[in-house]
């Protein structure tokens, strides 16, 4: 039977409020899933106090149950590091080089959008690299394109989004396929750039906080690389799950998660203290 509502959306201020709000709605679902929870995040490019404790509460939650830390799954979509320690020159050949040798499987997005090059007839690029340079030159053009940025695999010439689905070694795969499918980054009015994100699947419980805040971070370095105002951030979960088979977590193990995260947010410091990428 299908669920009454068809699109269950949820708007917050900042990612951590936006994964407790989701995190809730799916504690609430009867099969703890929804089919199309999108999320919207105002601010995702920057961290109050209380935000940054509640990050480290997850955090310490899924280490203490061998799952990946939260950075490690912020670092699957942008390599901070890389760029807080050495700028773009590094994200965009220092990363690469590392990616090579530590990579393993489709796992790490950031390979897939810094690493891996798309040849055109105008030279050989990174996704990223080649959507940074139009996204710079449309924004200081007198005609500005903020609408028509939808690509292929390929990212052509005239388009400004970015698949992350490689057919030749995902259309095999059943359980193992990428969950990150599609970024789609847009400008808008005033020098402002959002991204849109969407999932196939996205877990709840061991990913959903790490993407929100690995997406923020990679909004912040395209729009800082292009010159522009990062903006809001969307994350479309077209299947959405508080992952509870891993039987490293429970019910109430999550239930008192977010109790103790929201108790943060409501009695802490909400003034912010830096921004992702610091």
């Amino acid at each position: 039977m299908l669920e009454a509502a068809l699109i269950h959306p949820i708007e917050r201020e900042t990612s951590v409020e936006a994964w407790m709000a989701s995190a809730e709605a799916l504690l609430k679902s009867p099969d703890l899933s929804l089919f199309n929870l999108v999320v919207g995040v105002r601010h995702p490019v920057a961290l109050s106090n209380s935000a940054e404790k509640v990050c480290n509460v997850v955090d310490a939650f899924l280490r203490e149950r061998g799952a990946l830390p939260v950075i490690t799954v912020a670092n699957t979509i942008f390599p901070g590091g890389f760029y807080r320690d050495g700028g773009a020159k590094a994200v965009y050949e220092e990363f690469p080089l590392s990616y090579e040798i530590t990579k393993s499987g489709w796992g790490t997005y950031a390979g897939r959008l810094f690493a891996d090059k798309v040849k055109m007839k105008s030279g050989t690029f990174g996704r990223i690299e080649r959507l940074v340079e139009k996204l710079r030159a449309n924004a200081r053009g007198s005609v500005r394109m903020r609408a028509s940025y939808e690509a292929d695999v390929l990212d052509t010439i005239l388009e400004e989004e970015v698949s992350l689905y490689n057919p030749e070694t995902d259309a095999g795969m059943g359980i193992g396929q990428p969950c990150l499918a599609h970024l789609s980054f847009k400008l808008h009015k005033g020098g402002v750039v959002s991204l849109t994100a969407v999932y196939r699947s996205q877990y709840y419980v061991s990913k959903a906080l790490g993407n929100l805040i690995g997406l923020g971070q990679l909004l912040a370095f395209v729009a800082e690389e292009s010159g522009l105002t990062p903006g809001f951030l969307v994350c479309h979960a077209t299947m959405a799950e508080l992952d509870l088979k891993s039987k490293k977590w429970g019910r109430e193990d999550v239930r008192n998660l977010l109790d103790e995260c929201k108790e943060i947010i409501e009695f802490g410091d909400r003034s912010e203290t830096a921004q992702l990428l610091v």
